[in-house]
C-alpha cells in the first residue's frame, strides 16, 4: 500500500495550485467545476478542514468574480427561465447543493455575498419544497414536489451557519421546516415505508463537498436544535448512531466511503490533499470533531 502523503504537505499543494490556476478565469472557469480536482474543489476540501483562511485571497477574489458574472442568477425549471440575451447563454446553469456549497465557503472566508449577491440567500430560501426539502431536480417542482436529502443539506447548513444576525420569520420557517423534513425521514429513511433509502448514506464520507451521509444530517439536525431552542425527538439521536454502529469504534469515526471513488456514484479525478486524508477504514480526526 502506498503511503499517503502528510496532510500539510498535501495542503500546501493545494494553496500553490490555487495561487497559480487559471480555471477560475475565463475562458477556462468551467474547469474550476471538475470533479473532485477543480479549484471549488480544493477550496471545499480546505473549507471543511477548517482551514479556509488557507485560501489565498486572489482565490477568493476570483471566485466571486466567477459567481458574480458567470452564474445565470435563476433556477431553470422551465425554459422560459433561462438566459435569453445572447450574452447570457454560456452562463452556468447551477444547482441548490452547487450554488450553497460555493456560499458556504465564501462566507466563512469572511465575505459579505448577502450584500454583494443577495439573489443567492433568496434562491435557497425560495425554492423551499412543501415537505420541507429541496431538489435539484427541476421537475420535482413540476410534477412531484418531493424533495432529495441529498439536495437539501448544504441549503439549510447555509442559512443556519452564516446567518450573523436574528433570523428573519422566513428563515426561521425555513429552517423548522428543513428540520422536519430530515427528522420524518429519520436523516436517511423513506416516509412512507420506513426503509433505508440509500446504505451509502450510513457510511460517513470526509470531505463531502455536496455529498450527503446520517453524520451530516445529525449534525445539522444538533446545531439547528440548540440555536432555535428545539428539542429532538426522545431517543432520534441515539437510534441515528446506532444505523451507522459499524462505523464508530469507541466513538471515533471511521470513513465509510469517499465520493470521488473511481466505482462509486460519482467518481471522478482526486488530487493530493484527498488522498492525504483518512481512507476508507481509517479513523477521521475531522469527522471526530463535529457534533453529533
Amino acid at each position: 500500500m502506498t503511503a499517503r502523503p502528510a496532510v500539510s504537505a498535501a495542503a500546501e499543494a493545494s494553496i500553490r495550485f490555487l495561487k497559480t490556476t487559471s480555471s477560475l478565469e475565463p475562458p477556462h472557469d468551467e474547469g474550476s467545476r471538475h470533479k473532485w480536482d477543480g479549484a471549488w474543489w480544493h477550496m471545499a476540501a480546505l473549507y471543511e478542514m477548517g482551514q479556509v483562511r488557507l485560501i489565498p485571497e486572489s482565490a477568493i477574489v476570483q471566485a466571486q468574480t466567477l459567481l458574480r458574472t458567470r452564474v445565470w442568477p435563476v433556477f431553470v425549471i422551465e425554459d422560459r427561465d433561462g438566459p435569453v440575451l445572447s450574452q447570457d447563454l454560456d452562463k452556468w446553469d447551477c444547482c441548490h447543493c452547487e450554488l450553497a456549497v460555493f456560499y458556504q465557503i465564501l462566507q466563512a472566508y469572511g465575505c459579505d455575498l448577502d450584500d454583494e449577491m443577495p439573489w443567492i440567500r433568496e434562491w435557497l430560501l425560495k425554492h423551499q419544497l412543501p415537505d420541507g426539502g429541496l431538489n435539484c431536480d427541476p421537475g420535482a417542482y413540476l410534477h412531484s414536489r418531493k424533495s432529495s436529502i441529498v439536495s437539501s443539506l448544504p441549503p439549510l447548513e447555509a442559512i443556519l451557519r452564516y446567518t450573523d444576525r436574528p433570523f428573519t420569520e422566513r428563515e426561521k420557517e425555513f429552517l423548522d421546516e428543513g428540520a422536519r423534513y430530515l427528522i420524518e425521514h429519520r436523516l436517511v429513511c423513506s416516509k412512507s415505508s420506513g426503509e433505508v433509502i440509500n446504505e451509502d448514506w450510513l457510511k460517513p464520507c470526509f470531505p463531502r463537498f455536496f455529498e450527503y451521509d446520517l453524520l451530516r444530517g445529525l449534525a445539522f439536525l444538533k446545531e439547528w436544535s440548540a440555536k432555535r431552542n428545539k428539542p429532538l425527538p426522545a431517543g432520534f439521536a441515539e437510534e441515528a448512531l446506532e444505523r451507522m454502529k459499524p462505523y464508530l469504534d469507541e466513538g471515533r469515526v471511521r470513513i465509510g466511503r469517499q465520493v470521488w471513488d473511481a466505482n462509486g456514484e460519482w467518481g471522478g479525478e482526486t488530487f493530493a490533499l484527498l488522498e492525504a486524508l483518512a481512507g476508507v477504514g481509517e479513523v477521521s480526526s475531522f469527522l471526530n470533531s463535529e457534533r453529533y
